[in-house]
């Protein structure tokens, strides 16, 4: 009897000392958790593209991030007073762009965030800056065409002709 009663506590302790070592975590491996980030959780909606052309110079970028996760959009621009003929097949290089504005707005608590931004004639580069470490930032270029108005031409009326000879 004692036998038993003996075994009967040797496995019930034994189960709980290895259960307890099994469930035990170093505090290394917690830190390891915690510091990977999921980067698909910080995106730009909108625009779809990477690269593009327009004739509007003002342009809506959205996009998400986690509530509260602070996004800091810059653009910068560059015309063609250089005569070096920019376009998104031939970009200007880094210390041909100008900063045009730079603000820091937080995201919402659906988690998206919208800015709308004025754009120059030329080209346009737009980057989005996450504040989260690990989180690369985001490159948008946007080329901004102008329109010719001189090369259209108006269509005349017969209507239009009659009421002018009246």
């Amino acid at each position: 009897m004692w036998k038993k009663i003996l075994a009967s506590l040797f496995i019930g302790a034994s189960l709980l000392a290895i259960s307890s070592v099994g469930n035990a975590a170093t505090e290394d491996a917690k830190i390891n958790t915690e510091q990977k980030i999921d980067i698909t959780k910080y995106q730009v909606i909108n625009p779809e593209k990477k690269a593009y052309s327009t004739e509007d110079k003002i342009t809506f970028i959205n996009g998400k991030a986690p509530s509260g996760t602070e996004v800091t959009i810059e653009v910068y621009g560059t015309t063609d007073l250089t005569r070096k003929n920019f376009d998104l097949l031939k970009l200007p290089d880094e210390d041909d762009y100008i900063e045009i504005s730079s603000d820091t707005i937080k995201s919402g608590n659906m988690g998206f965030f919208d800015k709308e931004l004025e754009l120059v004639t030329g080209i346009n580069k737009i980057i989005v800056i996450f504040e989260v470490e690990d989180v690369p930032p985001i490159e948008i270029i946007v080329y901004v065409k102008t329109t010719d108005t001189g090369n259209h031409t108006n269509e005349v009326k017969l209507t239009d002709i009659i009421t002018i000879l009246k």
